[in-house]
Parts: structure tokens; C-alpha cells; sequence
């Protein structure tokens, strides 16, 4: 018997079960591959605030994001957390600049510092970046983190606390009495708690199905390229401004190959010198093939900003999942009609950002019954 069982293993559910850990609870945590396998192993590690949807999803992540400046010494691990390296979304046209302008002035009203610069003030901040621009969008404060190392570090702590961590483990069904959600089935056998949280990112939706739940969390995959290192080339983290209104404003796109594969620039350089380039956002099911189409369409677009990486080799190409829902925002607490059920998914391309506090907040509500912070525009009870 545990007292909270956590589903996913990945970054959401990892830092899950550490606040819970942390809080005196015994964690079970169940993963149907291995730790970080999801989305946490398959993307770059943006942490800026200019990438959120102004509103709950950027206050959130205000929050979350301020956690992140002593999770090396919480965790006792070096999770490659940079908070100064600045984010810049370069702008190709003055109808880009004047959307971008207009999310900039609303995210502002969260506090942030967000704000339009010239493509000489976007030279001088990266001087690879290709001056053909119109201008940019510039974060001075956006952040990069090694999501993987995080996610380890999340699941190690929580482990040294007493939280158990099992792997290869499906969830095929749910243990429900009188109305209320009392443990798991599993390829493995029956678990019981007196907490169930669906941590299952991009999976999410299709678990919660097995419970008797229709929300509405699907994937979205992106595809994403790693190059051999090189020297020091890139201090900000760099998307080109169509990654803004593809996630945003996708109704103004124009281009047919650009909006079935949302196809935009993300590009950040790692520790190790290797760049990560993206992506795309494509709704294919489960199909996570890398594919010619997207793969040239990325590479153009890389070239197109930072000329010189056209003599930088590729290493490998992959892909992953993005939990997409419908209004952008993720669903945080327990649902109304099957008690002892909490959701922690749907966080899309956002969920390293929020990771912190997302584990923090379920962490509270499954202990206290509150949250130190508001995340009523996150529960899942606005889709049933």
C-alpha cells in the first residue's frame, strides 16, 4: 500500500513525486518504459518566459521558473541550468514583428522582461546571426536547462527519500471502489493508494480512457537534429518568430508545408558544444519517424539564420511528443467525477519550464487539499 501512486516517469512525474517525497509520502512510481523515455529525452531545454502563452500559462511559469535557481543544490545534482542566456526570436517581416509585438505587451503584464529590438541590437547580442532580419524579439532573461539531467536528478531525490521506481511497467486499468480511484493495474500486478496522478505526457489522454476519462490531451510530435560540437557559437536560445505564432496565431499562417508540419527555427547550443536544432509540431498520432520533408525544411531554416552552420555536420536526427490540449493550457488537480484521480499533463512544449512547480502545487493539494498558488484555469473539470 502506497500513499500516492504516480503514473509517468518522466519530468513531470519524477518532480511529482519528489515534492511528495519530500512532504513524508510514500511514492510509488510506475513507468511503462524508463525514466526521461518521453518527452523529457526528446526535446531542447528552452526555460525562458517568451515562449508562454501570456496569461495563466506565463504566470505559472514565472513561478516555476523562479524555482529553478536552486534546484542544483536541492537536488545535489548539476542539471546544466543556465538562467542568463537570453532568448531571441528573430523577425523576418513587419507583419511577424507587429503579432510579436502585440504578444510581447501582453506578456509583459506578468512581469517579465520581454521586449522588440533592432536586427543590429539582435547582431550584437548573437553575431552569427544572419543581419537579413527585420528585427527581433529579445528575452534578456531566458534560461536553458539539460532536461534529461533534470528529470534523473528529480527521480534520484526522490528516490534517496523513499520513493520506489518501477519500470517496464504498463498501467492497463484502474482500481476503482465506490466511486473513487484506490490504485492501479499493471502488467505487473495491482498497486493501491490512496492518490492516483496521471503524470503520462503525451499518453495522458489515452490512460485516463482506461479509468473511463475523455480529456482531451493528444501528441504532437517534433523532430529535432543534434550536430557534431563546436566551438563557442551560441549563448541565447534562438527561435526564428514563426515558433511564437505557429503556437499562437496559427490561423494567420499562410504556407501549406509550414502549417502541416509547424515548422519553425529553435536552436540552442549545449554544454558539450553540439547544437540542438528544431523543430516542428505535427499531429501524426504516435508516428515518430524522422522524415526527409521535415528534416530539409528544419535544416533551411537553421541555414537561413545562422548561415555558417552549413559546414557544421549533423550527428542524428530525432523526434518525440508534445501533450497538446485544445486551449494550451495543462491540466493540474483531481478530477471532479472520480476522486483520488489528478491530472499533471497536458504542459505541451512548456513542461521543462513548468516542471518545478508543477510537482510542487499536486504535491500540495494531494497533502493539504490546497495549493499555495491558483491553478483553477488549469483543472482538468473545465473539459468534462
Amino acid at each position: 500500500m502506497y500513499d500516492v501512486i504516480v503514473m509517468g516517469g518522466g519530468i513531470i512525474g519524477c518532480s511529482v513525486a519528489w515534492q511528495l517525497s519530500k512532504l513524508g509520502k510514500k511514492v510509488l512510481i510506475v513507468e511503462r518504459t524508463d525514466i526521461a523515455s518521453g518527452s523529457a529525452g526528446a526535446t531542447d531545454g528552452v526555460v525562458g518566459y517568451h515562449t508562454k502563452k501570456p496569461g495563466p500559462q506565463l504566470d505559472l511559469a514565472v513561478q516555476s521558473i523562479e524555482m529553478f535557481k536552486t534546484l542544483n543544490e536541492e537536488l545535489g545534482m548539476d542539471v546544466e541550468y543556465g538562467l542568463e542566456a537570453g532568448g531571441i526570436q528573430p523577425v523576418e517581416n513587419k507583419e511577424q514583428w507587429d503579432m510579436l509585438s502585440a504578444m510581447a505587451e501582453e506578456q509583459r503584464k506578468s512581469g517579465v522582461d520581454i521586449r522588440m529590438i533592432s536586427a543590429r541590437e539582435a547582431c550584437q547580442i548573437e553575431p552569427n546571426l544572419n543581419p537579413d532580419i527585420y528585427g527581433a524579439l529579445y528575452s534578456p532573461t531566458g534560461g536553458k536547462v539539460n532536461p534529461l539531467a533534470l528529470t534523473v536528478a528529480f527521480s534520484r531525490a526522490a528516490k534517496k527519500l523513499g520513493a520506489e521506481i518501477m519500470t517496464n511497467t504498463e498501467v492497463t486499468g484502474f482500481i476503482i471502489e465506490e466511486g473513487r480511484a484506490k490504485g492501479v493495474v499493471t502488467s505487473k500486478g495491482e498497486f493501491r493508494a490512496d492518490a492516483i496522478v496521471n503524470a503520462c505526457g503525451s499518453w495522458a489522454g489515452k490512460v485516463a480512457k482506461l479509468a473511463g476519462l475523455d480529456l482531451p490531451i493528444k501528441p504532437r510530435k517534433g523532430q529535432l537534429a543534434v550536430t557534431e560540437p563546436i566551438g563557442p557559437y551560441l549563448t541565447a536560445t534562438v527561435q526564428c518568430a514563426l515558433y511564437n505564432v505557429i503556437k499562437f496565431r496559427p490561423e494567420t499562417i499562410k504556407d501549406q508545408t509550414v502549417l502541416k508540419l509547424g515548422s519553425s527555427l529553435s536552436i540552442e547550443q549545449q554544454e558539450s558544444g553540439g547544437l540542438i536544432i528544431g523543430g516542428t509540431r505535427e499531429f501524426v498520432d504516435y508516428e515518430g519517424e524522422n522524415t526527409f520533408e521535415a528534416v530539409e525544411t528544419m535544416m533551411k531554416r537553421a541555414v537561413r539564420f545562422f548561415p555558417a552552420l552549413k559546414d557544421v555536420s549533423v550527428i542524428r536526427f530525432f523526434s518525440g511528443f508534445r501533450p497538446y490540449t485544445p486551449d494550451g493550457l495543462s491540466l493540474l488537480g483531481e478530477v471532479k467525477t472520480l476522486p483520488g484521480f489528478y491530472m499533471a499533463a497536458g504542459h505541451e512544449g512548456d513542461g521543462i519550464a513548468l516542471a518545478p512547480i508543477t510537482g510542487k502545487l499536486i504535491a500540495e493539494l494531494i497533502v493539504t487539499g490546497k495549493t499555495s498558488y491558483d491553478i483553477s484555469d488549469f483543472s482538468p473539470n473545465r473539459f468534462l
